[in-house]
């Protein structure tokens, strides 16, 4: 592995992190191929032909993990639901979308040196929060100084289209950067803590539950694993600091929050309609309660295979099934929604390990209770086609890529 050759790789890795924040698509949403393209998908695209030109390079050999096997009998079932489907056109183009969210992720690991190592681990992943602390950043100083530029009123959205996609990006990333910096995969340093703070501040101030919740969630159950289920005295001290660093930081997002809703234009009333008494009790009358029933209503009309992807928005439902459990259901039936769970085992397998020999390793053992978590939040989002999840995956094959070559350098 040549210096130049980590150093792009890294970079590559970098700028996908970046581009999958900008989601701001070239036209208006329902205005032809603009409103369907953004300027991070263009970036994506470039990465896609260098690595396309890397594999050509390679005499046409690809680098693939289970991550990327594992989702092909979903896609399958995609395009089964899309020939039943009555808009085959909009089932067929929308399948392409989620194809592209795979093909750049594979692509990123194409790009990767031939031979990696635990410290090309360490690089890569603080180099991927980095990316994303820049948009985290970026979108904190323009919800306090520069409000015009943020597309919604009251929560951060920085370079997204709306607080959703902000929300689920920094959920996927500060999980990350919790699970690599308390393993000690990176350095417990100022900076590093400081981007982790950061994405975490930046989640926090988009005021999505589901996204809340799913951190929340993977917290207590790192907590749990850290203080009850390792009989490590090390990470019991791990707990402990994580206690004490959680109360610090819940004491600066107090102060941050209570800065917000008096000085962001619509923050209170966000606030007041997300998390008062008031507005749960509102939940059923709703935009997604109603969002679910145009779900269910659409995989009783065809439970097997599904309605279609693309044949939800219009005909069910204003908007496509946010829910990423009850969206397959709706759109590829029951087979989908199986295969779903085909890809969802592999994925868990791969970050489940009862034991490790070095910092990566270690990492996986930590992120998995936050990936749980993220789990749960998937219920409110739709996240088979975002950029983020993919990188994650990315992410996760990365390491299973080195794992693999570091068991074969063991082997006598």
């Amino acid at each position: 592995m040549t210096l130049s050759t980590s150093k792009i790789a890294i970079f590559c890795a970098w700028l996908a992190t970046v581009a999958a924040g900008l989601t701001k698509t070239l036209s208006p949403p329902g205005h032809g191929i603009g409103g369907r393209v953004s300027i991070g998908d263009l970036i994506l695209i470039l990465l896609i032909g260098l690595a396309f030109l890397m594999i050509m390079r390679n005499r046409g050999r690809i680098r693939i993990t289970r991550h990327y096997l594992s989702i092909l009998p979903l896609f399958a079932v995609f395009f089964i639901s899309g020939t039943f489907a009555d808009d085959q056109q909009g089932a067929y183009i929308e399948l392409c979308v989620h194809i592209f969210a795979v093909l750049f992720s594979l692509a990123l690991l194409n790009l990767m040196p031939t031979k990696m190592d635990v410290t090309f681990a360490r690089q890569l992943t603080k180099a991927i929060l980095f990316g994303s602390f820049l948009l985290a950043l970026y979108g904190i100083i323009v919800l306090f100084f520069f409000p015009y530029l943020n597309p919604v009123v009251g929560g951060l959205a920085g370079s997204f289209r709306n607080t959703g996609q902000a929300g689920n990006y920094f959920l996927a990333f500060s999980t990350i950067g919790l699970a690599a910096i308390l393993s000690g995969l990176i350095p417990r340093t100022f900076l590093n803590a400081s981007m982790v703070l950061t994405l975490l501040l930046a989640l926090i101030l988009t005021g999505k539950r589901a996204s809340l919740l799913g951190l929340i969630v993977g917290f207590l159950l790192l907590l749990l694993v850290l203080m009850v289920v390792s009989r490590k005295s090390s990470d019991a001290r791990v707990g402990s600091m994580f206690v004490i660093s959680s109360i610090v930081i819940g004491v600066v997002v107090f102060f941050v929050i209570s800065f917000s809703l008096s000085t962001v234009e619509g923050a209170m009333w966000r606030f007041e309609a997300k998390f008062t008494k008031s507005g749960l009790e509102n939940f059923s009358s709703g935009f997604y309660f109603s969002n679910l029933l145009a779900g269910f209503a659409a995989f009783s009309d065809r439970p097997i295979l599904g309605v279609g992807l693309g044949n939800i928005e219009g005909i069910y439902h204003e908007f496509e099934i946010h829910s990423t459990y009850v969206a397959l259901l709706a759109t590829s039936g029951v087979v989908g929604f199986l295969g779903y769970f085909f890809f969802l085992y592999h994925i868990m397998r791969s970050v489940f390990i009862l034991r490790w020999n070095n910092e990566m390793e270690r990492f996986l053992v930590f992120f998995f209770p936050f990936i749980i978590g993220q789990a749960g939040a998937w219920m409110y989002t739709y996240t088979v086609r975002k950029r983020e999840f993919w990188i994650t995956m990315f992410l996760l094959a990365v390491f299973s890529v080195i794992r693999r070559q570091l068991y074969r350098n063991t082997i006598p």
